[in-house]
């Protein structure tokens, strides 16, 4: 199943990567193939699944979070039983630690708006794009893409990137 998970997270990335950078943040109901073409055929034809197509459908969900904050938004969000994992993608600025704790010690809180205007502005900054997906059972993937000014894009895959994020999506199932 993690690797179904894995593949399900991975098409959802290049999916979004399609429309290019600086979206909002995407959220994605995970169901089973044979699931949805048996409760939904009709959708199921449209989308050109089969009732043989193993692993996850992943449909995108109309998610406005009202500018609320990331964690505040999925606190309030519960599937159906027909839900067996969930996924989105989001865009992120980093920065290298000592740039971030010296932006700290400027007096800048990590959770401001002026600590994110200095983070944009800082020159070793990097654009990161994260799909994170999870499952019922609390399986885990997630596949971080680093914005770059080149064509060569760089990906780091795996479990545990993204803890608190990851957490917060299964929480979205409890």
């Amino acid at each position: 199943m993690s690797e179904l998970l894995s593949q399900a997270v991975r098409e959802i990335e290049q999916f979004v990567a399609r429309d290019g950078w600086d979206q909002v943040p995407r959220m994605f109901a995970l169901a089973w193939a044979s699931e949805l073409v048996a409760s939904e055929p009709d959708l199921a034809e449209e989308l050109g699944i089969s009732p043989d197509d193993p692993g996850f459908v992943p449909i995108e969900q109309e998610w406005d979070s009202d500018d609320a904050p990331l964690d505040a938004a999925l606190a309030n969000i519960g599937w159906p039983d027909e839900v067996h994992g969930c996924a989105i993608t989001i865009e992120r600025i980093v920065l290298p630690e000592a740039a971030e704790a010296q932006l700290v010690e400027q007096g800048l809180d990590p959770g401001s708006r002026e600590f994110a205007d200095s983070a944009l502005e800082h020159p070793n900054h990097q654009d990161v794009r994260m799909a994170i997906g999870v499952l019922r059972n609390g399986a885990q993937f997630c596949v971080l893409r680093i914005r770059t000014t080149d064509e060569n894009e760089t990906f780091t895959e795996g479990e545990d990137l993204v803890p608190g994020l990851t957490q917060a999506l299964i929480s979205t199932f409890q």
